[in-house]
């Protein structure tokens, strides 16, 4: 593992140092650095906090305001940048797309923050972000090491396994990072969406309960909560909360089409028409659109 994750931060180092800082036989370096007693000094490490686990909440991340930057358009990402905090500073550049930018400051930091959890998380997610799956887990496992049990990571390695399909491996990383004690509304938010697209609406039900208590205004949240009620078959309680979905997330066919299902069960077929006229149509939902068109009898 070690061995591993030093070729890993070489290879990061490498990519990061791609300017062209050539020496032509006119100038001479020494004139144009001083060294003092300073450069000789170790960097003191930073122990890891909590706190440092949390972001400043940003505008359009709901639930998750504190935990995760994920939610964040660019140019909320941006705005969030500004607030002065090193390892913030790095991830909002990935999320930002702007990866030289992102390893550069990861390779700054790792003198310092190497005995942080949040540091290799961070640096994992820059690489998930970038595409680099298997290096991404190297690092959430480094987290893990530095940690063991490291919520964030737990997570991270979670949506790993579930974005490539491994929903059962995901769904014991999630449950694990859950059981953690804190930093848990992020496992709690994407267990709850893991187990409602296997169709576990139960289970998943008391945890979209329990994320809506704390941020009753998520959308994505409501629709999820809506879902799942429409899935146990709690017709009228799916109904009023599908009216407190936003327009723009009702439109959707993961939402809209399971809404017009909820009005027809309800004896409202004209509202169901209405829906399904207004819900967006994709490659993926057009099957179920079409079995709801021959029920309702359009």
């Amino acid at each position: 593992m070690n061995s591993l994750i030093r070729v890993a931060l070489l290879a990061l180092a490498v990519a990061c140092a791609s300017n062209d800082n050539r020496i032509t036989p006119k100038e001479d370096p020494a004139a144009k650095v001083t060294i003092g007693n300073e450069d000789f000094r170790k960097k003191e490490k930073i122990a890891y906090s909590r706190a440092s686990d949390y972001y400043a909440a940003g505008a359009g991340q709901g639930a998750l305001a504190d935990e995760t930057a994920n939610r964040l358009s660019k140019a909320e990402a941006a705005e969030l940048a500004k607030v002065p905090d090193p390892l913030g500073a790095m991830i909002l550049a990935c999320y930002r797309s702007e990866f030289k930018e992102g390893f550069a400051l990861a390779e700054q930091l790792f003198e310092t923050h190497q005995n942080l959890p949040p540091y290799w998380n961070q640096v994992a997610t820059c690489h998930l972000l970038q595409g680099n799956e298997r290096k991404a887990l190297l690092f959430y496992n480094k987290a893990m090491e530095v940690s063991p049990g490291y919520v964030p990571a737990l997570n991270n390695i979670g949506v790993i396994y579930g974005k490539s399909g491994q929903d059962q491996k995901a769904l014991v990383a999630l449950e694990k990072a859950l059981a953690g004690g804190s930093f848990t509304k992020t496992p709690r938010y994407n267990l709850a969406f893991l187990l409602l697209s296997n169709g576990l609406a139960k289970p998943a039900l008391p945890h979209f309960q329990a994320l809506l208590r704390e941020s009753p205004t998520d959308a994505e949240l409501r629709a999820g909560h809506a879902n799942t009620l429409a899935l146990l078959a709690r017709w009228d309680e799916a109904w009023e909360e599908f009216n407190r979905v936003p327009d723009a997330q009702r439109k959707q066919p993961g939402v809209g089409l399971n809404m017009a299902l909820t009005a027809f069960r309800l004896g409202r077929a004209d509202a169901a028409k209405s829906i399904l006229a207004q819900t967006a149509s994709t490659r993926g939902s057009e099957a179920y659109a079409q079995e709801l068109r021959r029920l309702i009898g359009e």
